[in-house]
């Protein structure tokens, strides 16, 4: 798959090296989004800890997209996303897009192609069922699997957060009759820096493969749109193992009414392993949308040592929500949304973790 990748973004490089010089002029874009939340909480959470009341919560990105475009039409760009709201990671990914006739490439810090094309049960709000946030409402032990892993999202990252925004290689091909494919190969999974990994040293995965492929089209009032994907690494040690991801969804779409859902598994990881599905409704009619979805997902060995298992890291955790969801086009750019949920979080050899509860918020969003 690395050669397959290589390959075709040689053929792109030389399609472009062998186009005339073009008097080509830059274009600097300025964008991004600001996501403001007001929500209540209230959580039966572990025994010393309060964690209700109502709160202000915040995410906002800044984007840098500085463009050309040559007079044989292939577009180079740059795309830069500033953090907002974050005490670490300043720069969130930062890549180069190559995009003509022959498809797109992408090269920096990006998720995968099968992340990028994975397709997941509608969702209305833009709190997101998929993203985490209500653990930062109704606080667990979150253990290692929430983030890009399956306790907490069907859009996953092979290995969680190890592979997250990895300095890495993207092609994905034209759409042809509805259907693309991208494929993306990383050597390991730093990301904003060119430090590489020790691929041989105890515990470090490398070569990250991936691959995805949807499918979009309408038929009149009719809509599909399907993804699979699958992903494989190589992590080194006396007893090596090849961490992979797997994933499919599918949404359909008729006369402004969607429903569908998204299934992931990880398997060969260290503490990530597990699975996730998530299924949904929503409805939109003129400026209005709304839905209702539910997501479960598993961690089969967070590595959590405890009491009641002798300190054993085979502490199977589950979480589960549901999220429904108003949204409303105030104007361009400018939504407004209201939102309600309930979660549930077990780890099975301790209690002392658990924790359950509901929340009720509204927020505005301001995309620029």
């Amino acid at each position: 798959m690395k050669n397959v990748l290589l390959s075709s973004s040689a053929v792109a490089l030389v399609t472009m090296a062998s186009a005339p010089a073009a008097a080509a002029e830059w274009e600097i874009s300025l964008g991004g989004y600001m996501e403001q939340f007001i929500v209540y909480g209230s959580s039966d959470s572990p025994a010393g800890t309060d964690f209700d009341g109502v709160d202000v919560q915040s995410d906002t990105e800044i984007i840098f997209t500085p463009s050309i475009t040559l007079d044989n039409g292939i577009k180079f760009s740059a795309n830069i996303q500033l953090e907002g709201n974050t005490s670490g990671d300043q720069i969130d990914e930062s890549f180069v897009s190559i995009k003509g006739s022959f498809g797109e490439i992408l090269v920096g810090s990006e998720n995968s192609a099968g992340y990028k094309m994975q397709y997941a049960a509608p969702d209305a709000t833009f709190f997101g069922i998929n993203s985490g946030s209500s653990t930062a409402i109704i606080p667990s032990n979150t253990g290692d699997g929430f983030f890009r892993s399956t306790l907490g999202s069907t859009f996953l990252e092979n290995n969680g957060t190890a592979n997250n925004d990895a300095m890495r290689i993207t092609y994905f091909t034209p759409r042809f009759a509805g259907f693309q494919l991208g494929v993306s190969y990383a050597r390991d999974g730093t990301q904003d820096d060119n430090i590489r990994d020790n691929c041989s040293a105890a515990g470090v995965t490398c070569d990250y493969f991936d691959i995805g492929t949807n499918y979009v089209q309408s038929f009149g009032d009719f809509s599909i749109a399907a993804s699979a994907r699958w992903g494989i690494a190589l992590t080194g040690g006396a007893v090596a193992t090849d961490p992979q991801v797997y994933g499919f969804g599918v949404n359909l779409g008729y006369a402004g009414f969607t429903i569908g859902g998204s299934f992931a598994e990880q398997n060969g990881t260290a503490d990530n392993d597990g699975t996730a599905y998530d299924i949904g409704a929503s409805y939109e009619t003129g400026p209005w949308a709304f839905s209702v979805t539910y997501f479960h997902g598993e961690n089969h060995d967070n590595d959590n040592p405890n009491a009641t298992s002798g300190g054993s890291s085979a502490n199977d955790e589950t979480f589960d929500q549901v999220l429904v969801g108003i949204d409303y086009k105030l104007a361009k750019g400018v939504r407004l949304n209201g939102f309600g949920g309930y979660v549930d979080f077990d780890e099975d050899a301790r209690n002392t973790t658990d924790a359950d509860g509901f929340f009720i918020g509204t927020g505005i969003r301001l995309d620029f």
